[in-house]
């Protein structure tokens, strides 16, 4: 697999013997969507991939090898059985003893590159473009027929259950799950959901992950004519939205861009509404692999995800793009929701519309 050329290539330039990888978003990066864990809650899986410059070796406990190696290896590593009573630390070190490996946990006294692994893993190859457009699809079909089935009456605990279900149902793990109504989604900019009955208006958020990539998508619902206070809001949030989009330029630090974005909220004539929420970052295998800020020196980069999601209070507008050679291609994009193509300098850019529901 490519990320495993990637990988040995990196470890090679840096010097190393190896490379001990145990988190789950790098067990799915390496493995192209394999799942290394059992509790949910945790980053860390319950198998590693031990990478060397000639083989690879899967290491996991008496409770799970025989499962991941059957079923969770498309790698078809060695096997390394680890008594589950036994401790898994000193098995990694007489491993990879007198050798140089790091790893991305730490474990066994390594150095933890995981920082430096991120920024290997965001240039998504032909394959993984490929797995991400087909959940960047899927998600936004969940969220939107959820959100046209939403009825005044049902309760946002209702619509988020309807979403984790449907995510379920089609292989995705549903990671963030926001539904706000009303005056919730003018107070709070994360609306976890609650037993509130819904009355005029709805947004719906997902962070959803099928493949180890993640999927960030927003949308919104007003029950009769949107409000002219939300569609001026909104209107120029979407303005902000599209020109975030194709402002981006492949080697543009991130505090440039940043800068842009500032700039943008401050014409628009909300200059304080970036402080109140993160404006995203890239995506892929973490659900921001990082939050752009302020004066940060890392890169854009072509070939990778991005989800951007700025906001003026009880607006919002979030998709998962991809930064290519021909352009901004939207992961989260179907035939279904009316959208509105919006003109910038930087060149026109389709965003989705509020959905207006007759009641």
């Amino acid at each position: 697999m490519e990320a495993v050329d990637r990988i040995r290539s990196w470890i090679e330039k840096n010097g190393y013997d190896g490379i001990i990888l145990g988190r789950r978003d790098n067990y799915a990066w390496v493995s192209g969507g394999a799942k290394n864990h059992v509790l949910s809650s945790t980053e860390d899986g319950v198998a590693c991939y031990v990478i060397s410059k000639d083989n690879i070796k899967l290491a996991a406990d008496s409770s799970d090898l025989l499962r991941m190696s059957t079923e969770q290896d498309p790698l078809k590593a060695e096997a390394v059985l680890i008594p589950w009573y036994e401790s898994a630390e000193k098995h990694i070190q007489q491993m990879i003893r007198e050798k140089i490996y790091v790893s991305d946990t730490g474990i066994a006294g390594t150095k933890n590159v995981q920082q430096e692994l991120i920024e290997l893993r965001m240039r998504l190859s032909e394959e993984e473009k490929k797995r991400y457009q087909e959940v960047g699809v899927l998600c936004a079909q969940i969220v939107e027929s959820v959100c046209r089935e939403t009825m005044p009456g049902d309760t946002e605990e209702q619509t988020a259950c309807r979403l984790k279900c449907r995510c379920l149902q089609n292989g995705i793990s549903p990671d963030c799950v926001l539904v706000g109504a009303d005056e919730r989604i003018l107070e709070y900019r994360h609306p976890m959901p609650t037993d509130k009955k819904i009355e005029k208006s709805l947004m719906v958020v997902l962070g959803g992950e099928k493949y180890g990539l993640n999927v960030s998508i927003t949308r919104m619902v007003c029950f009769g004519s949107v409000p002219e206070e939300i569609q001026n809001c909104y209107k120029k949030v979407r303005y902000i939205f599209a020109c975030m989009q194709m402002m981006m330029r492949d080697q543009e630090t991130y505090g440039e861009y940043f800068a842009e974005v500032q700039k943008l909220y401050q014409e628009a004539g909300y200059a304080q509404e970036w402080t109140q929420h993160h404006q995203g970052g890239p995506t892929g295998y973490g659900c921001r692999e990082y939050v752009a800020l302020p004066g940060m020196d890392k890169k854009i980069r072509a070939g990778g995800a991005y989800a951007w999601n700025p906001t003026i209070r009880g607006t919002k507008c979030e998709e998962t793009t991809y930064l290519g050679a021909n352009g901004i291609e939207t992961f989260t994009r179907t035939k279904e929701w009316p959208c509105t193509v919006v003109d910038t300098p930087y060149g026109a850019f389709e965003t989705a519309d509020i959905l207006e529901k007759q009641v």
